[in-house]
């Protein structure tokens, strides 16, 4: 059992002014500089990582990445960064190639006997 939520409490304290500062500072929303502007001379940095699914036990991977770490560290020194989450199709193409092997193996068997062919037809 908890004695004292002192430290909690301390580092909840920590997150609040800084949520609170990245408000005030528009940290996260990020708009395209108009030209010529102070924000449009800073540095650039994208980055995007795939959305998280299941394909196994979840585990610290799907929750902190190196890509999130990098946009932030690139957002500390000043860049303007984007780092949209989930531009990706991951499961679409794995979803795709698993229904083909599934067709295969009704048509094919498993293991595959595939039918024989005349070498002398041409095609």
């Amino acid at each position: 059992e908890r004695k004292s939520t002192a430290k909690v409490d301390f580092l909840k304290g920590i997150e609040t002014d800084v949520q609170q500062q990245w408000e005030k500072m528009k940290i996260f929303e990020i708009d395209a500089p108009d030209p010529g502007s102070d924000a449009a001379k800073k540095g650039k940095f994208f980055c995007t990582f795939p959305y998280p699914y299941m394909n196994g036990k979840l585990h610290l991977g799907h929750t902190f990445t190196l890509a999130k770490f990098a946009s932030g560290f690139q957002r500390l020194k000043g860049k303007n960064t984007l780092y949209p989450f989930a531009f990706h199709c991951t499961g679409m193409p794995i979803k795709a190639c698993a229904d083909k092997l599934k067709r295969e193996m009704e048509q094919f068997g498993n293991p595959p006997r595939f039918p024989a062919v005349d070498e002398n037809t041409q095609d």
